[in-house]
């Protein structure tokens, strides 16, 4: 069997960076929580919450003096408002390319255009690029969202940074014949445009398609949505575990995928699983 690992998989750089700043923070005792979890991956906040870092959901949950981590998707910017009122000392790990939707977003609201955002309504990244709106753009998931919505003259659009390029076309084709003007600020992230199509290419030539990251996890999800729409025998696991035999019959080429906040370590644990179910010794 010929596994085949999607060379783009894995953390992206604002995960890292994260990260990075986390184990720094971590390793001079100046780290105590993170506004919720850091990233969308069980291994990962099982691994800070074993080294004394937990997860709170409030500014208010924290001690005076204590050090909370903004994680990688931001936060309202009551939050620092919060902090500075408690006595809380923030380390902020928003992912630049989310700090850069929110900027947008907030710039496109303040020219007077009535803003839309492309995204999922509860996801925590979407919320706080809204919520630096001050509340004045919309979030929506797809382009039935807008129907019997009253539509201005003036338009913007911008993206969770984990969004699909097709799904904001989608979006573009159905506003434009609605408004005098529409102003479409691409703020999906590089990265994950690319491990999008990478994935989808790999899924196109295996006989199965694993997808290794976090079920909460939007990137992640999204990958295997993509890689379903081509390739039915496509799994989303968390764990390496949760691989079955039964998926494996009468393959001989194996794809495996990971979104951007899967550790490395988790790959090469369903790499190795996969060999071993497959009978055959596992190869870099």
């Amino acid at each position: 069997m010929r596994v085949i690992i999607v060379e783009e998989a894995g953390f992206c750089f604002g995960v890292r960076r994260a990260l990075d700043m986390a184990d720094d923070a971590i390793r001079k005792e100046a780290l105590s929580a993170t506004l919720g979890p850091l990233i969308h991956n069980p291994q990962v906040v099982e691994d800070l919450q074993a080294q004394g870092v937990r997860v709170v959901e409030q500014v208010a949950d924290m001690q005076p003096d204590e050090t909370l981590m903004v994680r990688t998707h931001g936060c309202s910017p009551d939050v620092y408002q919060q902090a500075r009122e408690h006595g809380v000392k923030l380390l902020d790990a928003t992912c630049p390319f989310v700090s850069r939707a929110q900027r947008e977003a907030q710039r496109l609201c303040d020219e007077g255009l009535q803003v839309f955002i492309l995204g999922e309504p509860e996801h925590p990244e979407a919320r706080s690029i809204r919520e630096h709106t001050g509340g004045r753009a919309t979030i929506v998931e797809t382009p039935a969202d807008t129907d019997g919505m009253q539509i201005g003259p003036h338009v913007g659009v911008v993206c969770q940074t984990t969004q699909r390029i097709d799904r904001l076309t989608e979006l573009v084709a159905a506003l434009l014949p609605r408004t005098r003007t529409l102003t479409v600020s691409n703020t999906i992230c590089n990265a994950t445009t690319q491990r999008q199509e990478a994935s989808l290419r790999v899924a196109k030539e295996v006989d199965v398609m694993v997808v290794v990251g976090g079920y909460h996890s939007a990137n992640t999800t999204r990958l295997a949505q993509i890689c379903s729409e081509v390739n039915p025998r496509t799994y989303h696991i968390e764990r390496a575990e949760q691989l079955r035999p039964e998926w494996l019959n009468g393959a001989r080429t194996v794809g495996i995928t990971a979104g951007a906040s899967t550790p490395n370590r988790a790959i090469e644990a369903v790499h190795a699983a996969i060999c071993r179910l497959a009978g055959q010794e596992q190869t870099p």
